[in-house]
């Protein structure tokens, strides 16, 4: 993970350097715009997430600039890039949330921004790879 990104939770054990991630585990990321660039942190206002089932509200962004923050999640054998929740999850989880995406962020707003610096994105990974079906059970 490049410098700028710190993983805060779940964090792996000591001897391993795998995270096993199930679809409750909350995923939780802090951004450090300053070490991406200080011309960065000058220019951008914040984040701007994905609308997904779990954001409450959307933020009014006009006249602001944002960086725009999406997570793809490719399988560790095939390679292929997973771009939606397989068909059991998507009934599992759009009798809650309507359409479900595969990472649903857990945040009040769809734009985030710095607090002391840093930015902090909490999401869950909605389906297991192994749930497609195509001989992945790992996500890059």
């Amino acid at each position: 993970m490049p410098g700028w990104i710190a993983l805060i939770k779940p964090l792996p054990q000591p001897e391993d350097c795998v995270i096993t991630v199930r679809r409750d585990t909350h995923v939780t990321l802090d951004i450090n715009l300053e070490q991406v660039s200080m011309r960065l942190s000058e220019v951008f206002s914040g984040i701007k997430i994905p609308a997904t089932g779990s954001v409450k509200n959307y933020a009014d962004t006009t006249g602001k600039s944002l960086l725009e923050f999406r997570v793809n999640l490719y399988g560790a054998k095939t390679q292929r890039r997973y771009d939606k929740v397989c068909a059991n999850c998507e009934r599992r989880e759009g009798k809650r949330k309507g359409t479900p995406s595969l990472v649903d962020f857990k945040t009040d707003s769809d734009m985030i921004t710095p607090k002391d610096g840093k930015i902090r994105l909490d999401f869950v990974f909605c389906c297991y790879p192994k749930d497609h079906e195509l001989d992945d059970d790992k996500y890059l």
